[in-house]
């Protein structure tokens, strides 16, 4: 029959009912080769740890270039230190087969590492809490593999606590000599002060002129400090470069110029650094501070850009890797430097501006009622100086403090990032979820048993089985059913042959539970589902 006589759905749980026992031996077979594959899926083991983040002198003027999160972070998961840890500890290797890629094996090392960043609640925003955990087939390799990651903090400390410990030697001496000063300067200062009280409120002139000046030094004193600053951060911004520099030179080269994407982005830079100057032109003067700011960004990527036309992509230069997160830190550090050299710059015109106009001022006016034992003018200058030096020495004992908490010379060993939760071998997998798997293994198994009865019985639902079937594909109605008469020989033969037909289907099943394990695993079902 070419026509499908239409059936309704009870109709089709008929058939498959008629099917029950070929659904379960399929749907048995399935279940089996999925139970051995599931039980082959390696336990998961997670092992992490808690760092807290404090702060002390976190703010701009600290003396110290404490390095940021996000550097330390890019630091832990950069090519280098996770090639080491693969090497040390022989990270997903494989029984069989050829060795795995080593590039391959880092990025699925740096995939499993997850890192959890807490932000405090409160104005400064600021990270407060870090976690790093890991997830292997071996808890001990866990455990040391988030070791081996937070060591990189607990370094940092380390070398955090020797900086501070030669830069609270230099505040020391440079606290000394200020103390002495302070000392020869005390008495001119007091005389200074007899003056201006016996000369009272007389002169509203000599007052706003000492207002000026005692405004004029603070302006001073800031810029000072802040120059100190930049110097100190420029400082060590070269050195991480150069740093940063070394650890790109050991990457593995690229194909050249061609594929290196650092020449796109620094030609599309240029073209965007070229229109804000073509902006700011329209307003501002060539001494600008945006404006000097953004012609040294120009004519540093000038010079990169001529230094990788020059090479070709054939030199040391060229060569590097341009798409590795190291090279972009270490453009970033190259963009950061740029800015900071110029802002020192403007600070530096502007401490010259401050100063030139403090000399500008006119001198006070001497009160004629006192003694002149001593010229007025040197007075008035021993007491600016003595403002001077206090407001310095404020400001250098603040900071002594913030480099005693950070070397530890207080006692309290207080370290900027401390380790509050260590990694631990822990004994309990995470995953995989067996049950979970086993229940997806027995519903892919039903509907793969349901799917063999299906094509079994679909060349049959072309034949003629029933009355309906008749009344359908003939238009006579059936009128009476004759039932089938076997003999007993023909009753027993037929329970042979549906006994041994079952017992061969039972058999097929049993010997392809082999063909199905091998099936599954190659097509990796449960593994994907497993690491999810």
């Amino acid at each position: 029959m070419e026509i499908l006589r239409p059936r309704g759905l009870f109709e089709y749980f008929e058939i498959l009912w008629r099917k029950k026992l070929l659904i379960f031996l399929v749907a048995a077979s399935v279940s089996i080769a999925s139970f051995l594959i599931i039980r082959r899926i390696p336990s998961i083991y997670e092992s992490h740890a808690s760092i807290v983040i404090s702060n002390h002198g976190g703010n701009d003027e600290r003396p110290l270039s404490v390095p940021t999160l996000t550097s330390l972070l890019q630091q832990m998961i950069s090519q280098g230190n996770l090639t080491a840890i693969t090497r040390r500890y022989d990270l997903y290797h494989q029984t069989n087969g050829p060795a795995p890629d080593p590039s391959v094996v880092v990025e699925r090392l740096r995939k499993e590492i997850k890192t959890d960043i807490k932000m405090r609640n409160y104005y400064p925003d600021a990270p407060e809490s870090l976690t790093i955990s890991y997830s292997y087939t071996d808890p001990a390799i866990a455990q040391r593999v988030v070791a081996d990651l937070v060591s990189l903090f607990e370094q940092t400390n380390v070398t955090m606590r020797r900086q501070a410990a030669t830069e609270l030697e230099r505040f020391r001496e440079k606290i000394t000599e200020i103390e002495m000063r302070l000392q020869e300067l005390a008495p001119q200062r007091d005389l200074a002060l007899l003056r201006s009280e016996g000369a009272g409120r007389l002169d509203n002139g000599s007052s706003a002129v000492r207002a000026q000046r005692l405004a004029a030094t603070g302006s001073i004193d800031s810029l000072v400090d802040k120059e100190f600053m930049l110097e100190k951060q420029i400082d060590e911004q070269k050195r991480q470069i150069a740093e940063q520099e070394k650890l790109v030179r050991s990457a593995p080269p690229a194909s050249g110029l061609p594929s290196n994407s650092a020449y796109g982005v620094l030609l599309t830079r240029r073209a965007e650094v070229e229109g804000q100057i073509r902006d700011l032109a329209t307003f501002a003067t060539e001494k600008n501070p945006k404006m000097v700011q953004a012609k040294t960004q120009l004519a540093a990527i000038n010079r990169e850009i001529e230094r990788l036309e020059g090479t070709g992509g054939t030199s040391l230069g060229a060569a590097i890797n341009a798409a590795s997160p190291d090279a972009r830190e270490l453009r970033t550090m190259r963009r950061e430097l740029p800015r900071l050299e110029t802002e020192l710059e403007v600070t530096r015109r502007e401490l010259n501006r401050k100063i030139k106009s403090l000399k500008e001022l006119p001198k006070e006016l001497p009160n004629p009622g006192l003694a002149e034992t001593v010229p007025s003018g040197e007075l008035n200058e021993a007491r600016t100086e003595y403002d001077r030096l206090k407001a310095r020495y404020d400001w250098l004992m603040t900071k002594q403090d913030s480099l005693q908490m950070l070397s530890g010379d207080d006692g309290q060993k207080v370290a900027m990032f401390q380790v509050i939760d260590p990694p631990i071998a822990r004994m309990t997998p995470v995953g995989p979820n067996r049950r979970l798997l086993m229940l997806l293994g027995v519903g892919i198994a039903l509907a793969f048993g349901t799917l063999v009865a299906a094509a079994m019985e679909f060349p049959r639902l072309f034949l003629i089985h029933n009355e309906r079937d008749v009344e359908y594909y003939l238009g006579t109605p059936v009128l009476a059913l004759i039932p089938e008469t076997l003999t007993p020989f023909e009753r027993r033969r037929r329970r042979g042959l549906w006994a041994l037909r079952w017992l061969g289907l039972g058999l097929t099943a049993v010997a392809m539970i082999s063909v199905l394990v091998t099936v599954l695993y190659r097509a990796q079902i449960f593994q994907i589902l497993a690491n999810r």
